[in-house]
């Protein structure tokens, strides 16, 4: 998933990003953001990145759709808040997900595409 800078000026990112799984009426529902996880892709050490102006930092998500336990189902979103770095403001951005063990999902933390504070998209 990408956070694209849309100011007129270079910003600083650094960590993981926060997050809320949301159903089509815009509810929350149940949502556990794991940071790092054991995922290859998400499994990252967290660094401070500076998003140029029209540019992007990236971080990716991971999750299991396999029912956990007692679950019978597990609750798909239709939309997800993504909350930026050491940021109170979110986004809404329209994301079918179903992650199973209580609405579970593993993040990275942010990184660029390129350069010293480069990571890997996906495994």
């Amino acid at each position: 998933m990408a956070l694209k800078n849309t100011t007129a000026r270079s910003c600083t990112l650094g960590g993981y990003p926060g997050m809320l799984l949301l159903d089509a009426a815009g509810t929350g529902l149940p949502t556990k953001v794991v940071r790092k996880g054991t995922y290859s892709f998400t499994a990252m050490a967290p660094t401070t990145v500076t998003v140029a102006p029209g540019n992007a930092a990236y971080f990716n998500i991971g999750y299991s759709d396999v029912p956990v336990g007692g679950e019978p189902t597990c609750p798909t979103s239709a939309a997800v808040e993504v909350t930026p770095p050491n940021q109170f403001d979110h986004l809404t951005v329209k994301a079918t997900m179903a992650p199973c063990g209580a609405g579970t999902l593993v993040v990275s933390p942010v990184f660029l595409p390129v350069g010293s504070n480069s990571a890997t998209t996906a495994p």
